[in-house]
């Protein structure tokens, strides 16, 4: 059999891709753009005195490198807004327990401590900026010792404006300087049923509410909605009723796992019940936010239909 000819196939045509052909001359070192994580490293020196600027919205990565090392960063909020503060660690594979410390040295009171939570080491704290604020957030290692540090105490923060996570109808009674008028027993704010109120836990103090109930029975339930939506504050309710006695306390909610507070009780007598909410902690100041949810419906009564029983 005599052989086939031997054809050479033809090139495909060019097409446009509306790429330019790279310079022959051009190293080819394209910049590319930042990961997912760790799209910003730690430089040290960052402490309280040399802040690093934190950019929002993205991931901020670091170790704690040595004992006791203190990694601060600022930065800059234009208007009232909500933020997320998140940072993994845990949950990463490291050794670290990170605690953060939020300030803003113009206002001594806006100032928190987020520490890990009962179900996590990592941290997730949302709060409310009442305001535009330059802040600083410090990071550290909470298992202080001698061997708390190295490249296995790795971390990764990230800042974020975020939406509102509670809704609320009225807010706590403040005066222009923005402190409130109900630290005592003896000045409460008067609640509803129906009233969902926003307030915020000042430093060393309990901020106490009252419901004027003028039925003898009614069944009231009194919860907050804070712990659950992220908020620093750790909170618990009392409740006495109108000769003083305490009547209910909580400091969980409906599950073990859910560490806001929730209480309730069948009024046996009309007249003012108070209502204490206090941080379990101790710890306070206006990022310790919370909305306080009432609820009283008036049981109804037998009605006598004239017929024995």
């Amino acid at each position: 059999m005599p052989q086939l000819p031997q054809v050479q196939p033809e090139e495909p045509s060019p097409f446009d891709t509306a790429v330019d052909d790279p310079d022959p001359e051009d190293s080819g070192d394209i910049p590319l753009p930042p990961p997912s994580a760790c799209a910003n490293v730690e430089a040290e020196p960052n402490g309280v005195n040399e802040p690093q600027d934190l950019p929002l919205e993205a991931w901020m990565c670091g170790i704690f490198g040595e004992p006791i090392d203190n990694d601060y960063f600022a930065f800059s909020i234009e208007e009232a807004s909500w933020l997320r503060v998140w940072v993994r660690a845990a949950e990463l594979g490291s050794f670290a327990n990170p605690r953060a410390f939020l300030l803003d040295e113009d206002d001594g009171d806006f100032s928190a401590s987020f520490e890990d939570s009962y179900l996590s080491q990592d941290i997730d704290r949302t709060f409310k900026l009442d305001q535009a604020r330059d802040l600083k957030i410090g990071l550290l290692e909470q298992e202080i010792g001698t061997t708390q540090f190295g490249p296995d105490f790795e971390w990764r923060m990230r800042v974020s404006v975020v939406k509102a996570p509670v809704t609320w109808n009225t807010e706590e009674a403040v005066d222009d300087e923005g402190d409130d008028f109900n630290n005592n027993s003896a000045s409460p704010d008067m609640v509803f049923d129906g009233d969902r109120v926003f307030g915020r836990m000042e430093k060393v103090t309990n901020d106490w509410y009252a419901i004027d109930l003028t039925d003898e029975r009614t069944e009231v339930v009194i919860q907050t909605d804070a712990w659950i939506h992220g908020s620093p504050l750790n909170p618990e309710l009392l409740v006495k009723d109108p000769d003083g006695d305490t009547i209910a306390y909580a400091y969980t909610h409906d599950n073990a796992q859910n560490f806001d507070a929730l209480v309730s009780f069948t009024a046996q007598q009309a007249g003012e019940y108070l209502i204490k909410l206090s941080p379990v902690d101790g710890f306070g100041g206006q990022p310790y936010w919370y909305v306080l949810d009432v609820s009283a419906v008036v049981v109804p009564s037998a009605v006598d239909t004239g017929i024995d029983d």
